[in-house]
């Protein structure tokens, strides 16, 4: 009978050889000793762990503070800068005449939208094909 673990699908041939490797493992495995040092753990012991990991959290918390400041100096410094930079780049009022040409910009493609350009292409069209041929045959 060939019977099959989990690790690697390993087989093996009997039983007893399953037993050994089992108990190989477990051998290998760390005791309870190792974390208790042989005795038995108490209250006292808890509530020194717990101590140790709340002073851990405090300490990233503190960390965790000081990342979140620097990241809050970080953007401010950031839009301080773009601001400087539209300021050199357009003068004074530079989000007003941002605002100016972005609105300007839309109105125009609104006005381009509405013109009868179909009309109009169909009649240059022809021109354009003329003018091309002209400078194909010269």
């Amino acid at each position: 009978m060939v019977v099959e673990t989990s690790s690697g699908g390993r087989g093996f041939d009997t039983e007893e050889e399953l037993q050994a490797h089992l108990g190989t493992l477990e051998a290998e495995l760390p005791s309870e000793s190792v974390y208790t040092n042989g005795r038995r753990r108490t209250a006292s012991d808890v509530q020194e762990d717990i101590a140790v990991v709340r002073e851990e959290l405090e300490h990233l918390r503190a960390r965790l503070s000081i990342v979140a400041q620097q990241a809050e100096t970080a953007v401010k410094s950031r839009a301080e800068w773009a601001n400087a930079s539209a300021h050199a780049q357009l003068g004074d009022y530079p989000w007003l005449k941002l605002a100016g040409g972005m609105a300007s910009a839309f109105v125009a493609t609104q006005v381009v939208k509405k013109l009868p350009l179909g009309s109009l292409v169909a009649a240059a069209l022809p021109l354009v094909v003329a003018s091309v041929r002209r400078r194909i045959d010269s």
